[in-house]
């Protein structure tokens, strides 16, 4: 990207987290978001494939130490026990409870990105969103590759289902009491391996 890609880029983000604070997601529309940013609503998805990954950008562009872990996960398979890995990643990822449930619930009641749910490559949704799905899906690949997780189980699935939970258990109120994300894990690992 250039540098003038990289400073609209950054406009945009600084834009939503700012829209965001002021009226909510529900409230953020991607009209208010480019007037905010002083650009087109088409420039947005010259940056981002959908609302959803402006939201999650604006979200991470605040977390850089998750971040900075997250990006290196892939480098970590074939590191240390994989169930601890990944339970220390549910661990790391539950912090952005309280950022991410209220995006998800208001992206869940969105019309426009309801409709788009059911038909989304999921692959190329996990890819495009970019971020910590899409590490912690290069990270199972990379550990299958190391033959420590079985070939036929596809990592961007097994990524979802990861995120899918860790996801449940934020709104869930029996799993605060009685799974963790560690439960989750060992469950999936055992599945996996």
């Amino acid at each position: 990207m250039t540098a003038r890609g990289d400073h609209t880029k950054a406009k945009l983000i600084h834009a939503t987290t700012s829209l965001v604070a002021q009226v909510g997601y529900h409230g953020a529309t991607t009209r208010a978001i480019a007037d905010a940013a002083g650009v087109s609503e088409g420039t947005i998805y010259r940056h981002f494939p959908d609302k959803r990954a402006l939201f999650f950008a604006a979200i991470l562009e605040t977390q850089e130490e998750l971040v900075h872990w997250m990006s290196s996960l892939p480098g970590q398979a074939g590191t240390g026990d994989l169930t601890e890995i990944l339970a220390e990643c549910l661990l790391r990822l539950s912090a952005l409870r309280q950022t991410v449930l209220p995006l998800e619930l208001a992206l869940a009641a969105d019309p426009q990105l309801a409709t788009q749910g059911h038909v989304i490559d999921l692959g190329g949704a996990v890819a495009a969103l970019g971020g910590p799905p899409d590490q912690l899906a290069r990270y199972l690949a990379a550990e299958q590759r190391l033959g420590r997780i079985r070939p036929d189980v596809d990592p961007v699935k097994v990524a979802i289902i990861l995120l899918a939970a860790l996801f449940a258990l934020a709104v869930s109120p029996i799993a605060d009491s009685e799974v963790t994300a560690a439960d989750v894990v060992k469950v999936l690992v055992e599945g996996i391996t």
